[in-house]
């Protein structure tokens, strides 16, 4: 479209409004109704204020191009976020030179790309020293993918402007800025004071306002640019791009939260309709109806805590087996809370007072397939060592892969039943603040557990999993399971990436040969005929 085109067009839009305006003051003038122009002009005033407010920085408008670190994040993925943070935020403002010069963007993501390396490789020299090729392309096309989505809905024309389109936008600007200031100063000959007071009406309000609105709108996309571009070198340095573009987006829609048809029954526990089976370790559990992931609870504990009958009062029938001896290997029970969520509960042999190097070896064999932990201990134990010295080791297990995040640990006090008066038991008890003899001992219980266990465990409820007078299992344990359930999907979603990075790497470069000597005899063949 030529020059005298878009002129024509541009003459064809404001005809109708101008000659409106026109004949409109006109007819006010003639029949002495200017007092409309009043509340006209405190439209316009409100309107002006809004805008000035919208278009500051952090509160304009268009959306928030801060990305929210995911719940899977590490530690260290969240100090490099901070300095991607950083990196926008050093920007006060980006002109339009800046915006339309594919250098520019070269060198940010790479400045990106050397901070974000250093976290992850503090002693690299180069931070594309450790990755490959498919993951350094998987990271741009996921960035890529992201930005073309915003600027897609939020940008409306984006897909008719080219890059040269900007350019011709920012002389047609600056000769249209050269018209205008010769207009004023022939103005300002004719008639000085009302053409002074229009020029600083202009210049001070909509002048000011539109140069607002650009620079925002400027400023939002670069913002934008390093905030998605830092977000995926932070998936690219971490190694959860080795699975690739495909399989990355299907882990991650994987083990997000299902869709709720009530969500006031999401801590109402186990569905009655849940659907329940036992597997051993080896066989292949059920698939849940749901297409979300099955968080996995792994259930701890030393010997006669109550593991099993636990795993029975959450799955609302007796299907575990009570063992009074440690058994050889755990057992799985898929079942599905309330709000959808598939759980699988792994029931685990337990420990004796010392946890020996095969009852830890068990414990964090579990631990590793678990998304979230149930540490299980008798509330009349007197001390706790063990449990203690078990968390510790998971911890110190888990520092050593930064790559992934240690489950969160709920600790269940079981057995509250057996605490002094044992003669009384008449559930339910306000075990917070109630006044019954039975009520404060289970808050002392509860107190001298927190001391023990102290931050190693998220959270700590007391349960009694007795079959036929349980307590504090629908109401307590399932409601703080549930409000773990983000964390949860975090641990499960970072080692799903761990796992799919691993999957079958000798076979996959056969399969890659296998495609490059297919293409060469397809080549050869080609060749042949037409000799």
């Amino acid at each position: 479209m030529n020059r005298a085109r878009l002129v024509l067009l541009a003459l064809m839009f404001l005809t109708p409004p101008a000659t409106l305006i026109g004949f409109g003051s006109y007819y006010l003038w003639e029949h002495d109704r200017l007092w409309v122009w009043w509340p006209l002009l405190a439209c316009f005033g409100i309107a002006y204020f809004l805008s000035w407010r919208w278009t500051r920085r952090g509160g304009g408008v268009l959306p928030k191009t801060e990305v929210p670190p995911p719940g899977y994040w590490t530690d260290r993925d969240r100090i490099a976020w901070e300095k991607v943070d950083a990196k926008a935020k050093s920007f006060e403002s980006v002109s339009l030179d800046q915006i339309s010069n594919a250098r520019h963007y070269t060198e940010i993501a790479l400045d990106l790309a050397t901070e974000v390396g250093l976290v992850f490789n503090p002693d690299s020299e180069d931070p594309f020293d450790n990755l490959t090729l498919p993951e350094v392309l998987a990271c741009v096309e996921l960035a890529a993918a992201d930005l073309e989505g915003m600027v897609q809905k939020y940008i409306p024309g984006v897909h008719m402007l080219r890059i040269r389109d900007v350019k011709r936008a920012k002389k047609a600007y600056n000769l249209y800025k050269a018209g205008q200031d010769v207009y004023w100063v022939g103005a300002a000959v004719v008639s000085p004071i009302s053409t002074g007071l229009r020029y600083l009406a202009s210049r001070g309000a909509i002048g000011t306002l539109m140069n607002r609105i650009q620079s925002n709108l400027i400023l939002w996309f670069h913002t934008a640019y390093i905030h998605q571009v830092g977000r995926y070198l932070i998936e690219l340095n971490s190694g959860r791009l080795k699975v690739g573009v495909k399989r990355y987006r299907e882990i991650l829609a994987a083990h997000q939260e299902p869709p709720a048809d009530n969500v006031a029954d999401r801590t109402a526990g186990p569905t009655a309709e849940a659907t329940v089976e036992a597997t051993t370790p080896g066989a292949t559990a059920a698939t849940p109806a749901a297409p979300t992931k099955a968080i996995t609870i792994a259930v701890l504990g030393p010997v006669k805590a109550g593991k099993s009958s636990l795993v029975n009062a959450l799955l609302g029938k007796q299907l575990a087996t009570v063992d009074r001896l440690p058994v050889a290997s755990g057992i799985r029970y898929d079942t599905k809370l309330a709000g959808g969520q598939p759980v699988t509960l792994f029931d685990t042999s337990g420990y004796g007072e010392q946890v020996s190097d095969h009852d830890f070896a068990a414990a964090v064999e579990a631990s590793r397939d678990a998304d979230l932990i149930l540490l299980v201990t008798p509330a009349m134990s007197p001390g706790r060592v063990a449990d203690v010295d078990l968390l510790d080791r998971l911890k110190a297990w888990f520092a050593e892969k930064p790559h992934l995040r240690m489950p969160p640990v709920v600790t269940v006090v079981n057995q509250v039943d057996l605490l002094s008066p044992k003669a009384e038991w008449a559930p339910p008890y306000d075990w917070k603040s109630g006044s019954r003899p039975k009520e404060a001992n289970m808050r002392e219980c509860v107190a001298a557990v927190k001391e023990q266990v102290g931050p190693r465990a998220a959270d700590i409820v007391p349960v009694c999993a007795r079959s036929g007078e349980t307590f504090g299992i629908v109401d307590g344990l399932v409601s703080v399971v549930v409000s773990h359930l983000d964390h949860a999907r975090g641990a499960a979603i970072l080692k799903a990436f761990d796992a799919a990075a691993g999957e079958r790497p000798v076979g996959k470069m056969a399969d890659q040969l296998g495609n490059v000597m297919s293409a060469g005899m397809n080549a050869l063949a080609g060749w042949l005929k037409k000799k």
